[in-house]
């Protein structure tokens, strides 16, 4: 028994793999295969090290070094990754660019005889694959995309879509972000790209031919950028207007930020509010600061929707015309039925 090599375009075709990261803990939290589980060789502090020998003492200095540090781990290395694997799971083990890390680790396995495969190329064969596919925009789906103002409900249809079963790619989720001025008040950090990408990628695959639902975005959510394909697929794809009363989007936007009004979030709101002094003025960004302060949620609400942001989406929404339908978020459960039979009608193939 021994390992064997698994080319990166091939990893998921396994069933169900074990994904094995076993670079460091920083490595792994900046960019990682969607469900990898990091059961890591070395140390951040550890690798630290053996690179600076590598670096002032050579190679051979400095793999020594790494047998050292490595040796005493072994047993309990194996035996968490024998805890996370499931019966009948492939395990995939994987580093950095396919070298000594994961050659390491599959050798031990197969040792004790636990049959695995490596990733040939590592994390960086990896992402060559998701960025060819992309270049490559061979997706099968048809993109349906809901566009309309500020807290008409898109986000809240499409997780109304996704429980009735229709194919989603909900981008403000997958970002952790809402996309706007305000939109990572309350939220943890937002991913690094490259995980954003791999996330993207991982539901792409998913998807088969049809509709897929999907909000219109800008180039890039917060921080984000959109892949260039994706951020094209969005431009052409079918238009769908969503609009809802004044009342119910004033509701629904204080429902999402109320309960999230920590004294670091207000001050972090009114660090955000800044950026409107530019179309609103500072006289005026400074009074609605103070009503939000004041706890006038409702009120701030209403005046940032009618003043800054219905301004701004307005000329979105003028340029993207005309819709093919038009529905309304103020019963998001309804709207989604609406759009289910709406993408069911036949149509003439609409050309990417």
């Amino acid at each position: 028994m021994t390992w064997r090599e698994l080319s990166a375009e091939r990893l998921f075709e396994l069933r169900d793999p074990l994904i094995i990261d076993v670079r460091s803990p920083c490595e792994f939290k900046a960019e990682y295969i969607p469900g990898a589980v990091n059961v890591a060789l070395l140390q951040d502090d550890e690798r630290a090290m053996v690179g600076t020998t590598y670096a002032v003492e050579g190679e051979m200095v400095a793999r020594r070094q790494a047998l050292k540090i490595i040796s005493p781990k072994i047993p309990d290395l194996v035996d968490k990754i024998i805890e996370h694997k499931k019966p009948g799971q492939h395990i995939v083990i994987h580093c950095w660019r396919g070298g000594l890390r994961s050659e390491t680790v599959a050798s031990f396995l197969t040792v004790v005889g636990i049959d695995c495969w490596r990733l040939t190329g590592g994390f960086k064969a990896w992402r060559k694959t998701v960025i060819d596919d992309f270049a490559r925009d061979r997706y099968p789906f048809t993109a349906f995309v809901l566009h309309g103002r500020t807290g008409s409900g898109k986000s809240d249809v499409l997780c109304a879509l996704e429980k009735l079963g229709a194919q989603v790619l909900n981008l403000e989720q997958l970002a952790n972000h809402r996309g706007s001025v305000f939109g990572a008040l309350g939220l943890d950090a937002q991913p690094t790209q490259k995980n954003f990408e791999s996330e993207i990628w991982f539901k792409l695959r998913e998807f088969k031919e049809g509709p897929v639902f999907m909000e219109a975005e800008s180039k890039k959510i917060g921080k984000l950028a959109l892949p260039e394909f994706l951020f094209n697929r969005i431009s052409t794809g079918r238009k769908i207007l969503v609009s809802a009363s004044m009342s119910s989007r004033v509701q629904r936007i204080v429902d999402e930020y109320a309960g999230k009004f920590s004294s670091e979030v207000k001050s972090n709101a009114v660090a955000a509010m800044q950026n409107l002094k530019v179309r609103l003025g500072s006289k005026r960004t400074d009074e609605i600061c103070q009503l939000g302060l004041n706890g006038e949620l409702s009120q701030v609400t209403e005046i940032l929707l009618s003043e800054y942001y219905d301004p701004m989406y307005d000329g979105h929404i003028k340029r993207n015309a005309p819709y093919e339908i038009a529905i309304s978020g103020d019963n998001v459960t309804e709207a989604a039925s609406e759009l289910l039979r709406f993408a069911k009608q036949p149509i003439e193939r609409h050309a990417r």
